[in-house]
């Protein structure tokens, strides 16, 4: 053995043996001491010196009761004494006195050893100062989570491997009036309410038992008479030896976050619904107004340059200066029937009411007149696209409006309009060669792009725009056809 070269080291010849095992017990990370039936020390390592702050020959002018003062008292020091010759030995805690006078909270194993028939103790103290911080760091972090969770908002509980509850937080009991002995060690089916709740929460803990991963749902139920939500979330937790071991269930009361969202979207849906009137009430003031001008002021108009043509061949030998009078007023009238046309037009073109293709087509000879570009329409035949007077007014409008965009800030050289009808959609495209803008930098005051995306959302469809600095721009509008079931299904869900 190591210590047999090191106990009596005066009496051994082979010093070489004693200095290779005096360094191998100096290599331990614990102190070693070895202790006669005197308690005088015979022996301690590096180890020992640098944990007490003696030096060895100050050890060995010491007793192990001075280190040790719990073996001042007879009977305490044979009952070590007993225990420690035992061949399985002794392990305690206990104090050792320092040089300073500090007392080292240390672990002390302890068992016989027989030099040349006279019994020793050999003692191994292992220094658990730092092992006491780790544990009282340890003990205050759990202090300080327990008391996060015990003053937490949020529901937490967990459940063995068997679904029993192993704890409840007091917000569990405070939202379920229960008492933490009325759901402890409690299986689940008999610790939460009864019906569809307590069954989606069943099966969310079980899913995680089964697949050992995170599992979440949102559970509605009734408390104190009105509609909860909680958002439950149920993760597997593990033992040091990566065995599961709980489920730990966490539930949040979400209930004001859906409140605010159904309130949000109600918000929504209502601007949305005024928008819509608006643009009815708009368009039928725009309707009856083209209509009032081109049948009433125009009429009148055409009666006026009739009376003053008849006016005019009546007349025997009218002077110069009356004709030249009646031609003058004639071309006034003139003017003014076609300046009557084109508010009538402007407010709503005539060719509408012929359907979306001609009125493209229209759009498409006006632009190519008045617009600095090429305009191509790239449509199939007129037939083929049925649509009712308000879904056909908001598409012409979206083309309108990008038409009116092209020609004052494009700069493009042409643009097409295509339409692209399915069974149950059509897709108008706006797409033009111009210099393109950064959709990020628009200015707030802008409405023609959030008009054309609001007219969209009236159709149950989409717009979007696509453009970028050099490559042109690309709006591009979706909209179920009326009568299908994708605008069915819009529709539905507008009313709800």
């Amino acid at each position: 053995m190591l210590l047999q070269a090191i106990a009596n080291r005066p009496e051994y010849s082979d010093r070489e043996t004693a200095n290779l095992s005096d360094i191998a017990l100096n290599r331990v990370h614990d102190a070693i001491y070895l202790i006669d039936c005197d308690l005088r020390i015979k022996y301690v390592n590096d180890k020992a010196c640098e944990l007490l702050g003696y030096s060895r020959e100050a050890f060995s002018r010491l007793s192990f009761s001075s280190i040790d003062p719990e073996l001042r008292d007879d009977d305490v020091f044979a009952l070590w004494w007993k225990l420690s010759v035992r061949p399985e030995g002794i392990t305690f805690t206990s104090h050792h006195a320092g040089h300073n006078g500090e007392l080292i909270p240390v672990e002390i194993s302890c068992v016989g050893y027989d030099q040349r028939g006279e019994e020793h103790i050999l003692c191994i103290v292992h220094d658990v100062r730092e092992l006491r911080r780790q544990k009282e760091q340890q003990r205050l972090r759990e202090k300080q989570m327990n008391m996060v969770v015990e003053n937490s908002p949020d529901l937490i509980l967990r459940f063995d491997l068997n679904t029993r509850c192993l704890y409840a937080n007091p917000a569990v009991q405070n939202w379920f009036g229960v008492s933490e002995q009325e759901i402890h060690h409690k299986p689940l089916t008999e610790s939460v309410p009864k019906g569809d709740v307590g069954l989606s929460f069943f099966k969310l803990v079980s899913k995680t038992l089964v697949d050992e991963k995170g599992a979440e749902d949102e559970l509605t139920l009734q408390r104190y008479g009105r509609k909860r939500t909680l958002h439950v979330r149920c993760v597997p937790e593990y033992d040091l030896a990566g065995k599961m071991v709980s489920v730990l269930a966490v539930g949040r009361d979400i209930t004001p976050i859906r409140q605010t969202e159904e309130e949000l979207r109600a918000a929504h849906q209502q601007l949305r619904m005024l928008a819509q009137n608006f643009e009815q009430d708009r368009e039928a003031e725009r309707k009856q107004l083209a209509r009032d001008i081109h049948d009433e002021l125009g009429q009148h108009l055409t009666s006026l340059r009739t009376g003053l043509s008849l006016l005019a061949m009546r007349a025997g030998q009218p002077l110069a200066g009356q004709r030249e009078q009646l031609d003058n007023l004639m071309g006034l009238v003139d003017s003014t029937i076609q300046v009557v046309r084109d508010v009538s037009t402007r407010l709503r073109p005539n060719v509408l009411n012929l359907g979306l293709i001609p009125a493209l087509e229209w759009l498409r000879d006006r632009f190519n007149k008045d617009g600095g570009c090429r305009c191509i329409l790239v449509a199939p035949d007129e037939s083929a696209v049925n649509l009712d007077e308000a879904t056909l007014t908001a598409a012409f409008r979206v083309v309108q409006e990008s038409l009116t965009n092209v020609a004052r800030h494009a700069s493009a050289s042409t643009v097409y309009i295509i339409v692209k009808p399915q069974p149950d959609t059509i897709t108008i495209e706006v797409v033009d060669n111009g210099k393109g803008f950064n959709a990020a930098r628009v200015r707030k005051n802008a409405f023609g792009l959030p008009g054309i995306q609001e007219r969209a959302r009236m159709l149950n469809g989409e717009a979007t725009i696509v453009s970028a600095r050099g490559k042109g721009t690309r709006v591009r509008l979706s909209f179920p056809l009326p009568g299908s079931r994708s605008q069915t299904c819009g529709d539905k869900h507008k009313g709800e």
